[in-house]
């Protein structure tokens, strides 16, 4: 009966080491070290490793450099968003704005989260960080958003 208990604690304690995440270079490098010891694997794997551990904040300033004036005004009005989106289910929303970069989904709702700029406030205003589609039962019922 014990070695049964057992077996289950391993494997948790397994996971947890698995979802470790480090948020910058010098703890990368030094947990590296302690790992293997070997100076230049642990650069070569912090060569590899750089946009691994970019924060969403730095990806998103670097998506944003790429955007030409064009794509920028061709993104979607915010308010066009929240007013046509609602009512409307997965394949219309798709088609209006892709594939969204993050799914999630809690209790009855669903949520789509776009990260990549899509929307602005207006023809002048900077991208808007985040859009969130709220889905319940197969249906949007709300757009959130987070300002730039």
């Amino acid at each position: 009966m014990k070695h049964s208990l057992l077996i289950p604690i391993i494997v948790l304690s397994l996971q947890c080491a698995k979802t470790v995440q480090v948020k910058n270079q010098d703890n990368l490098f030094e947990n590296c070290m302690k790992t293997f010891h070997d100076e230049e694997k642990c650069k070569e794997f912090m060569s590899n490793s750089v946009k691994d551990i970019q924060s969403d904040e730095q990806r998103r300033d670097e998506e944003l450099a790429k955007l030409t004036e064009e794509q920028l005004a061709g993104l979607k009005l915010r308010k066009e968003i929240k007013d046509k989106l609602p009512g409307k289910n997965g394949n219309f929303v798709k088609e209006y704005l892709g594939d969204p970069d993050e799914v999630k989904r809690g209790g009855d709702r669903e949520y789509w989260i776009y990260k990549r700029p899509v929307s602005k406030f207006d023809t002048e205003s900077l991208p808007d960080k985040e859009i969130t589609v709220i889905f319940r039962r197969s249906f949007v019922e709300k757009v959130d958003h987070k300002k730039p």
